[in-house]
């Protein structure tokens, strides 16, 4: 299910409009190989491993 996109300018005014059959009709033609990749290139799992330690790191302690 795809929803209309709407896309503005650095000014901040509409440069056009994409319909939902329009992004559905692209998605089905051009499949997965002209996808946007949003993952964090530059993370590693050993990145992963510290920002879950940073994020435990003021959890409070059982006493």
């Amino acid at each position: 299910m795809f929803h209309e996109v709407k896309v503005f300018d650095a000014k901040g005014e509409l440069k056009k409009v994409l319909s939902p059959k329009k992004l559905s009709n692209r998605f089905w033609k051009d499949g997965e190989q002209k996808l946007i990749d949003f993952t964090d290139k530059e993370s590693s799992s050993s990145n992963t491993a510290n920002k879950i330690y940073e994020k435990d790191e003021f959890q409070l302690e059982d006493r």
